[in-house]
């Protein structure tokens, strides 16, 4: 009878938790990814998790090969890890946008307060870029084994991670030494990088302000004494190389850091794009954790909705058609002056027209122009989500007496 009932017990006990893992495989199935861990995309080189990749692949069956975005984490170059606690938020956000996402470690630099910090062989510049170049190389010859499509890769980080992906996406040699071309990077996302221009970051008057970061920049990039003997502050420094032809940046900056609004500034200004169609400020501090607002599903202080439609028009260029509707000819019946309207159709929409009148700028295009007699031009240019122009058009209209 003992032996039945334990029989029984056992039966019912193997049932129980044979129905409680399908439960929770289903359950793991539903959600929007599945995650290939501590993937190797080349040998270790000291730490144990050194030069491993996290994967997080959708679910859901694409048509086509879905765009990826290869997510570097923060940490001062000296801490961090592809798997910390905002990334599944992160990953959630992209997937459902219909990305693949791929998550990088990279070698660290010592522990500021460890015996290691500034040693004559740390890790230090460009042991980071290095390692993050060739993830990305890994990514364009394995990616599509997840659905991935290598062609279209977006860069993206928060602090020192941001700072990496806009280097590499900045200057190219990094990642053609992978095999990875520039024409393949389409867009960056940097969150409150710090490190766009190393060397303003290494003065005295720096120093002053915020002596803590300081330190961090020569235990990641060198001290003043190593920069002499050999100079590297100017080569990781984005804003150097930063040309119209390297892949658009969305910014998200902290409203009290406004050094860093001004690098960011400086280079959306170099690659030529609308800094305010893709600049986010927030009332946050590098401490406060502005990194942990994208794909926060609390309060992302509208970080998430604005970075996801910046990666997709990145990844899917917009072509627009623009299209003037109403009179290109009217008349002023003596007046000095007379009322032009002009309805400006433009399909796919844009994030915003720009207007110029007989080279006379209009920064917003407005709704109707008071015009003298004659003939005048018309130039209208439509910026897309990345901040770039997408579209342009001229055409004339005439002020008969």
């Amino acid at each position: 009878m003992n032996h039945r009932r334990h029989y029984v017990a056992t039966l019912v006990l193997g049932v129980f938790f044979a129905v409680f893992a399908l439960s929770a495989a289903q359950a793991g199935a539903s959600g929007p990814y599945r995650i290939k861990s501590d993937i190797a995309y080349g040998p270790a080189s000291g730490r144990p998790a050194t030069s491993r990749l996290d994967v997080y692949v959708p679910n859901e069956k694409a048509a086509e090969p879905r765009p990826v975005v290869v997510w570097i984490h923060g940490g001062g170059w000296f801490k961090g890890d592809k798997a910390n606690s905002t990334m599944p938020g992160k990953a959630k956000a992209f997937v459902d946008a219909g990305f693949v996402v791929v998550s990088a470690n990279y070698r660290l630099s010592p522990d500021l307060k460890g015996p290691e910090y500034l040693s004559r062989n740390r890790v230090r510049f460009p042991a980071a870029h290095l390692d993050v170049a060739q993830a990305v190389g890994w990514v364009n010859r394995h990616i599509e084994r997840f659905g991935g499509d290598p062609g279209r890769i977006l860069l993206g980080g928060e602090s020192a991670g941001a700072q990496i992906a806009a280097l590499l996406a900045t200057r190219s040699g990094f990642l053609q030494a992978q095999g990875v071309s520039a024409g393949q990077i389409k867009g960056v996302i940097s969150i409150d990088a710090v490190g766009f221009n190393v060397p303003r970051m290494m003065t005295s008057k720096y120093r002053r302000r915020n002596a803590g970061f300081q330190r961090m920049m020569f235990n990641a990039f060198g001290t003043p004494a190593e920069e002499k003997r050999k100079p590297r502050w100017s080569a990781a420094s984005p804003v150097r190389y930063a040309d119209p032809t390297d892949p658009p940046i969305y910014f998200v900056e902290s409203a009290k850091a406004y050094d860093r609004q001004l690098d960011a500034f400086r280079m959306a200004v170099k690659l030529e794009q609308r800094l305010l169609v893709v600049w986010r400020v927030v009332p946050l501090s590098h401490r406060d954790g502005i990194g942990a607002l994208l794909g926060n599903a609390g309060n992302d202080r509208g970080v998430t909705r604005r970075v996801i439609r910046f990666a997709t028009e990145a990844v899917n260029p917009v072509v627009p058609q623009i299209v003037a509707r109403g009179k290109r000819v009217v008349r002023a019946n003596g007046a000095p002056t007379a009322t032009v309207r002009l309805e400006l159709d433009v399909k796919p929409r844009v994030r915003q027209l720009f207007c110029t009148m007989d080279k006379h700028l209009t920064e917003l295009c407005p709704p109707s122009w008071k015009l003298a007699p004659g003939l005048h031009d018309v130039h209208v240019e439509a910026f897309g989500n990345t901040g770039r122009l997408v579209g342009e058009k001229t055409f004339k209209v005439e002020v008969k007496k």
